[in-house]
């Protein structure tokens, strides 16, 4: 068997959920492609190696998502985790990447609150591990003319993760972490929450917004300035009145929370 062909067949074997003595194709699949020794069969080994892949990618998907875990119990989180590794198998080499998908795909699933608290859980990694920026320079905001700033439009800082839930999840994540035993955690009730996920001066923080203010900021995250947004947003939500009185505070909110790194013309 050449070379590709046999790293080929060894990606394949070391994802299959059950073990080679299982499946008559695998065992003669495998039999055929690799030696074993005077200790373990060519079947025995491919086990060992994948037996350790399950364990090692399930357990860093618990390391990821504890509340998640403390909410389902291990061994509904094991069977979702396998579950997802199968619909997703991963495709990078870093295992910091392995979860980026489970919230997609436990969104196919019949239960969004699960969804949800994947969602937040993931937003906390990726705010953790992004690019850094300067803070907003106030040299940049006054030689700003007044009439060019609905062209403007807002950078924010990478570690922003703007999420819309159908349920609190945050809630959920704020209470397990405050938990000191860290003890399983109960379900709330179904309620539209509007969360931003955030590092400022290297810690992580949360910040549950009201719809308004929370869409303005998801359209300029989108890249369109402040005038096509405030536009977009008054005809959304026939509000252009209190959107216009609100937006400065809004911004000196943001910029006070580290949110805008800079402002492009």
């Amino acid at each position: 068997m050449k070379l590709h062909d046999l790293q080929k067949t060894f990606a394949e074997a070391l994802v299959l959920p059950n073990s080679f003595a299982d499946d008559a194709k695998w065992r003669a699949r495998g039999e055929t492609a690799f030696t074993g020794n005077a200790r373990v069969t060519p079947i025995g080994q491919l086990d060992i190696y994948r037996e350790q892949f399950w364990i090692r990618h399930v357990n860093c998907l618990r390391e990821d998502f504890p509340v998640l875990l403390a909410l389902v119990g291990d061994e509904e989180f094991e069977a979702i985790a396998r579950d997802y590794l199968a619909a997703y198998p991963p495709k990078k080499f870093q295992l910091r990447h392995l979860g980026e998908d489970l919230a997609e795909f436990l969104g196919t699933r019949d239960d969004a609150l699960l969804a949800d608290l994947a969602a937040v859980e993931w937003a906390f990694i990726d705010a953790f591990d992004a690019a850094d920026a300067p803070p907003l320079d106030p040299a940049t905001i006054s030689a700003i003319a007044e009439d060019d700033w609905p062209n403007a439009r807002l950078v924010l800082h990478p570690s922003l993760q703007l999420l819309r839930l159908a349920y609190p999840a945050n809630r959920m994540r704020d209470a397990w972490w405050a938990d000191k035993e860290k003890r399983p955690i109960e379900r709330v009730e179904r309620e539209p929450t509007n969360v931003v996920v955030y590092r400022h001066k290297m810690l992580l923080y949360t910040e549950v917004m009201d719809a308004l203010p929370f869409e303005m900021l998801s359209l300029l995250a989108s890249g369109k300035s402040l005038g096509a947004a405030g536009d977009e947003l008054a005809a959304s939500s026939g509000r252009s009145e209190e959107i216009e009185s609100a937006i400065g505070a809004w911004f000196t909110r943001w910029s006070g929370l580290g949110w805008i790194s800079r402002v492009v013309l």
